[in-house]
């Protein structure tokens, strides 16, 4: 039988020069090394670090911006694949409140899904796949904390009810792909 795969375009280098952290310690370690003492002594040290907070702030707002069309672009090319990023969990499970992060695929009448370790490492382990989708209810808004700025949905599969939370974008093409629904 052919077996199911997941493959999410892979993250450009800026993406994992940023993931790493290195230009927001290095930019914040400049700030304060030369910034904040001056401020400290002209505005006292609350006033000083509140400023050298913002200042640090800004600057990793600043540097994350060129990382907002290489994202959009990645994020394209796995949806044109049927791929999206997301996280899931299985209603009555063992791990009750565990939402695993991963990527699924839409394919026509099936949803695979597979875990990615931590929050930007590389989709790995055995693949789930789900199959007889149909939505249980309209999506809801999702936790910050499981998915920001994302929506809940609740599907009834072969192997039990699952609920997603994902992007309203990938939620369409979930619509659109596995339960051929027209949006």
């Amino acid at each position: 039988m052919n077996q199911p795969t997941i493959e999410p375009t892979s993250r450009s280098r800026l993406e994992k020069v940023f993931d790493s952290n290195i230009l927001t310690f290095a930019s914040s370690l400049l700030v304060i090394s030369t910034v904040m003492n001056p401020l400290i002594q002209e505005l006292g040290f609350w006033l000083g670090l509140a400023v050298t907070i913002a200042i640090i702030a800004t600057l990793t707002i600043v540097l994350s911006l060129p990382l907002i069309p290489a994202k959009k672009r990645r994020v394209a090319m796995d949806a044109d694949k049927g791929i999206f990023e997301c996280a899931h969990r299985e209603k009555g499970s063992a791990l009750k409140g565990r939402w695993a992060q991963g990527y699924a695929k839409a394919e026509p009448g099936r949803l695979l899904f597979q875990a990615k370790t931590g929050m930007t490492g590389p989709a790995t382990g055995p693949i789930e796949v789900y199959s007889a989708l149909t939505s249980l209810a309209e999506p809801t808004k999702a936790p910050w904390a499981v998915f920001p700025r994302g929506k809940i949905i609740t599907l009834n599969t072969d192997k039990g009810v699952i609920e997603l939370a994902t992007t309203p974008g990938s939620l369409v093409l979930l619509r659109e792909r596995c339960l051929g629904e027209v949006a």
